[in-house]
């Protein structure tokens, strides 16, 4: 690495000759600036492809090393000034001494239409990358196994809506019963986490990968939907189409109840909880309540 940037920058004056230990061809280089530049751009070229030795005839260390860091610097400084030189050939060419000359006005027009572009392309990504996603992200209270049926159902969803559109009453019904699926699916396994009960969301999980593994595949292209397109290729094509629906409503029934129950663990925490901040006052109100009947009946009123 030194070698070499001693050979770019100051080869001119033999640097690169005088670290490698070569005194006297380093003092020639020197006093004839750098073999009036031929000798500077071969010794730099040789260094650059591995070529040169020390003073003892051994190869430089840490050639392999760092020969791609080498090779990528110098061509960035190359290219700079290459882009550089081309700037101000265009800048020279553009500007004559009553103004901006042709090649001028075509460059500023070319400038300016690029800004322009540019500034849409820039516009367009921003809107976009504010747009959200048409692919639900999962949520991290719902299991991976759990959320691939889900998105399955998505895109099974999408068929049936495809259908419901072409006049299929069947079709819509389901559509229906899907996102009440996907809904309770995704409550039950929300709340189970928030619970933070580990055996009750395995048990959940292993039970629904079972069931909702069941239904995709009864409402896939194998069976339901080929169902509704060719009934007449099929055999009492009203009774697969009930069952299936059954078991999707079945499904979606036990999801809800599981959901309840879970909130109803939560309630009698929160009940319990209550009772305790009302008591005193509900305790008073009954007192007054027995106190009030004593007094229409005739009867002494009841004791604190």
């Amino acid at each position: 690495m030194a070698t070499v940037v001693l050979s770019y920058l100051f080869g001119m004056f033999g640097a690169d000759r005088f670290y490698l230990g070569k005194t006297r061809s380093a003092l020639v280089k020197l006093f004839t600036l750098g073999g009036f530049g031929y000798w500077w751009l071969i010794d730099l070229l040789i260094t650059l492809f591995g070529g040169q030795r020390d003073a003892w005839g051994l190869r430089l260390r840490g050639y392999e090393r760092h020969k791609k860091t080498v090779w990528i610097a110098l061509g960035a400084l190359f290219g700079v000034s290459l882009v550089g030189g081309l700037v101000a050939l265009a800048a020279t060419a553009s500007v004559g001494e009553s103004g901006p000359t042709p090649f001028g006005w075509i460059l500023l027009s070319t400038a300016a239409a690029a800004a322009a572009i540019g500034g849409v392309v820039v516009l367009v990504r921003r809107r976009a990358r504010r747009v959200p996603s048409s692919s639900a992200r999962r949520p991290n209270s719902v299991p991976p196994s759990i959320w691939s049926y889900l998105e399955r159902i998505a895109v099974l969803r999408a068929k049936y809506v495809t259908r419901s559109a072409g006049g299929d009453d069947v079709a819509g019904s389901v559509i229906q019963q899907l996102d009440s699926l996907t809904s309770n699916t995704s409550e039950l396994f929300t709340r189970l986490a928030a619970r933070s009960e580990k055996s009750q969301r395995d048990r959940a999980r292993r039970e629904y990968e079972d069931k909702l593994g069941k239904l995709t595949a009864a409402l896939d292209d194998d069976y339901l939907l080929d169902v509704l397109a060719s009934p007449r290729l099929w055999d009492d094509p009203e009774q697969r189409i009930s069952d299936v629906r059954a078991a999707v409503a079945a499904v979606d029934a036990q999801l809800l109840a599981n959901v309840r129950q879970v909130n109803a663990r939560k309630g009698i925490v929160f009940t319990v909880a209550i009772d305790g901040l009302i008591g005193p006052r509900k305790a008073m109100d009954d007192w007054q309540r027995d106190f009030d009947r004593a007094a229409r009946d005739g009867d002494s009123p009841p004791m604190l």
